[in-house]
């Protein structure tokens, strides 16, 4: 994982490219305030009211710059041509937060999309892409990249990103 520092390079909203300064689309984060949000989360498999239509709900909890508990549902589960060698399958899924941030409550929802390794160390990374909010969270934007491990129905993942509020 990056560096804080180079975390925070990373996202600058600019770019330069082959000479060419590329800036983003105006009003990409206009009027809102955006946060840097790093720490770590713990998941499990739940079976009790899971809706998934592959089997497959997780609970747990995120510590960090987000706190609170969280579930999710997955919605694929998508084997590649190479599954058969690396033992890794894509997913997706959707997942609520019911999160503090930094004095701020409400819920972040989120859709997500990665890869786990069904063997080994069960290694997994996920972009958690947040597409709104509720509560003084509400019409939250902004991204999380996590990478940890998911073994016999149980995990532990660090993340990093950013979160906007209007």
């Amino acid at each position: 994982m990056a560096a804080p520092t180079e975390a925070l390079a990373l996202m600058q909203p600019w770019a330069v490219s082959g000479g060419l300064l590329v800036l983003p689309a105006a009003g990409a984060h206009a009027q809102s305030s955006c946060t840097l949000v790093i720490g770590h989360y713990v998941e499990h498999a739940v079976q009790e009211n899971c809706t998934s239509p592959v089997g497959l709900c997780i609970a747990g909890e995120y510590a960090g710059v987000i706190k609170g508990a969280f579930e999710g549902s997955a919605t694929s589960l998508v084997p590649t041509a190479d599954t058969p060698t690396t033992g890794v399958l894509l997913f997706t899924s959707d997942s609520v937060i019911h999160a503090r941030i930094k004095g701020k409550e409400g819920n972040l929802i989120i859709k997500n999309t990665g890869a786990f390794n069904t063997g080994g160390d069960g290694d997994i990374v996920d972009l958690q892409r947040i597409v709104g909010g509720t509560g003084q969270l509400a019409g939250a934007t902004g991204a999380l990249r996590a990478s940890g491990t998911f073994v016999a129905g149980s995990g532990e993942s660090e993340y990093i990103g950013s979160i906007c509020l209007p």
